[in-house]
């Protein structure tokens, strides 16, 4: 993948509290589109709906500043463009089982039924003098972690039954990505990749100003990298409870995830309503 020309160069910290929150300070101050920090290590990391994200050492944690030129209203489809971008970020480093789980987990596709969790994307918005910004927090195990790594007791990711870890110097082949460049380049590498990927869905928005839904530029290619589309699953709540279960037959152009049952009839779901696991 080309180095992306005009972008400024990642900071790179070897640990802080959180990039996200490093980077919304920046985008409050007036950073520029595609300022990014990377940090190796977070002691306060955080994911989705308020859970936190254990950041040990041997991943890639870093948060992303983008600005497009789009309502506000359509950043609603900006997780999926970061998945897409960290997906291609992933194939250029030479992995290749590697796909989404809605709505955005990065998984890498093993004998796990629901395959092995290599990342996970948190996008938070914020406002500034220059108008609004989203932050693309983003991290991705990059190798096992040693032993001396942080783990805080009774720390988890608040999901039942969560995936188990992944890691890219595995779905590469053995050959740590670390070590093809530096940490600064492999950092690079995933913040052009994300840059490029919104950039080329916030033109295709602003050239069709009557589509249906934010994602509707996207969503064919969205649609191609989600692992459990086609497939038998159970539509389970954030506290576990099974609400149902059909067949994955879609991704709306507002994100929203559709269940066929087997009499037919069809649901539609928000990511914050609901995760979707592969039927036993």
């Amino acid at each position: 993948m080309a180095r992306r020309t005009g972008l400024p160069v990642v900071t790179i910290v070897d640990v802080t509290e959180s990039t996200n929150n490093d980077v919304m300070r920046l985008g409050r101050e007036g950073a520029p589109h595609g300022a990014a920090v990377a940090a190796r290590r977070q002691t306060l990391g955080r994911g989705r709906r308020g859970h936190v994200w254990v950041s040990p050492k041997g991943g890639l944690y870093f948060s992303v500043l983008v600005r497009p030129q789009v309502p506000r209203a359509s950043f609603s489809a900006i997780p999926a463009a970061c998945g897409l971008g960290v997906l291609d970020a992933c194939h250029a480093l030479g992995a290749r089982d590697v796909a989404l789980k809605w709505p955005n987990d990065i998984i890498a596709l093993t004998g796990e039924k629901n395959g092995s969790k290599l990342g996970g994307i948190l996008v938070e918005v914020g406002e500034s003098t220059a108008g609004a910004f989203a932050v693309c927090g983003i991290g991705v195990n990059l190798t096992h972690p040693s032993r001396e790594a942080i783990c805080p007791p009774a720390v988890h990711d608040g999901m039942v039954g969560a995936l188990p870890p992944a890691y890219l110097d595995e779905c590469v082949g053995g050959t740590t990505a670390d070590a093809a460049g530096g940490f600064e380049r492999l950092a690079t590498i995933f913040r052009d990749a994300v840059v490029s990927r919104v950039d080329a869905w916030a033109q295709a928005l602003a050239a069709q100003p009557r589509v249906v839904g934010p994602l509707s530029p996207l969503l064919e290619d969205y649609q191609v990298s989600l692992a459990l589309l086609g497939h038998a699953v159970q539509v389970v709540s954030p506290s576990g409870e099974q609400l149902g279960e059909g067949t994955f037959t879609a991704v709306d152009a507002l994100g929203h995830a559709i269940v066929r049952q087997a009499n037919g009839h069809e649901l539609r779901f928000s990511s914050e309503q609901v995760s979707l696991r592969a039927r036993d």
